[in-house]
């Protein structure tokens, strides 16, 4: 699903759901398809299968409101309207549980892309824009710029939520893609940012390959900035063992590539493992998965504690005719870009 690059909308429909109003606004007509309308769908849709924050998720068991609404559309397209409201209501009555969730349009599409169904679940909330109101006033021409409060996002942002169910087969590894950029910042956010994957969705989110080699990137950047930041050479060290490990292994052995980073340092390897463990990175092997690190492993960015920032492809700063890292033995190090012929500013 995630490498979708093209789907076709068979079906959509928009409800309203303004959490000022006691009920959400059903309409009982489903969306015409015209040119620029399907490719505002599709490009969102694309957008979101494609981001690096979406989640694979497992339908759980208990209210199964919209795994059972999706079944019936996938299996009676007849009734396509009605299930879109009963997915409506569901998302309206789990917004009601809070009184930052914002309110939003509901989108809900049946489509297809390679050959399989899928229904579309996007909340599209409202965006402040800005238009022209043209006016007379006395006999004279007015224009003014008005705000909107209830624009749609363009097709140039990224949703905040959404979902995309597959055809439901309870021996697959998972029934949906998942898409909540909802900050964690704080008690609060976490209870509005849970209540679309557990009080509307009720799935649970699962950790695939793509998922484990990025946290462990992350998680071992997070921990060697916190706890190694008087020590830059174990710090390099670190950085660059992980680096070689995601580039040039087919898996990462969590526990062998602690022992070889901390040796005997007992309690460095359980503060590490267990640092893993917060940031949500199973303590087992995983395989790497190729395509992230291909595609998000390409440059590399330094940024010293002086001020200076290095940015340049992998392959030309593990080069050592080209940089290089030296240590001055009095706990900092001194960065050499190498064989330089020419340069300029920008």
């Amino acid at each position: 699903m995630r490498n979708t690059d093209a789907v076709m909308i068979k079906k959509a429909i928009v409800h309203v759901l303004d959490r000022n109003s006691d009920e959400p606004i059903f309409t009982d007509f489903e969306q015409d398809i015209q040119e620029d309308v399907h490719e505002f769908l599709e490009k969102h849709i694309i957008k979101s299968l494609q981001d690096e924050e979406n989640r694979k998720g497992k339908f759980r068991g208990g209210v199964t409101a919209v795994k059972d609404a999706c079944i019936k559309i996938f299996t009676e397209e007849q009734d396509f309207i009605e299930c879109s409201k009963e997915i409506a209501a569901h998302l309206f009555k789990a917004m009601k549980s809070n009184n930052n969730i914002s309110s939003s349009d509901l989108v809900i599409c049946l489509y297809e892309s390679f050959e399989k169904n899928y229904v579309g679940i996007l909340k599209l909330d409202y965006k402040k824009s800005f238009i022209h109101q043209v006016e007379f006033v006395e006999d004279k021409l007015k224009v003014s710029i008005i705000p909107q409060t209830i624009s749609l996002p363009g097709m140039s942002q990224r949703l905040q939520k959404c979902a995309f169910i597959k055809e439901i087969d309870e021996e697959d590894e998972y029934d949906l893609i998942v898409l909540d950029k909802q900050n964690y910042g704080n008690e609060e956010d976490g209870e509005i940012a849970q209540f679309f994957v557990q009080n509307f969705l009720n799935c649970s989110i699962l950790v695939d390959n793509r998922d484990k080699t990025k946290l462990f990137k992350k998680a071992t950047e997070k921990w060697t900035r916190r706890n190694l930041k008087e020590d830059i050479d174990k710090a390099q060290e670190v950085r660059e063992e992980a680096i070689n490990s995601l580039k040039n292994c087919a898996e990462i052995d969590v526990e062998k590539f602690t022992q070889s980073i901390f040796g005997n340092d007992q309690q460095m390897q359980e503060n590490f493992i267990q640092h893993l463990d917060q940031e949500g990175l199973p303590v087992e092997n995983f395989d790497i998965d190729k395509k992230w690190v291909e595609k998000k492993m390409k440059k590399r960015s330094i940024k010293t504690d002086t001020g200076i920032e290095i940015k340049g492809e992998y392959e030309d700063i593990e080069d050592k005719m080209k940089f290089e890292i030296r240590r001055n033995g009095d706990g900092t190090v001194s960065i050499i870009i190498k064989n330089v012929r020419s340069f300029q500013e920008r």
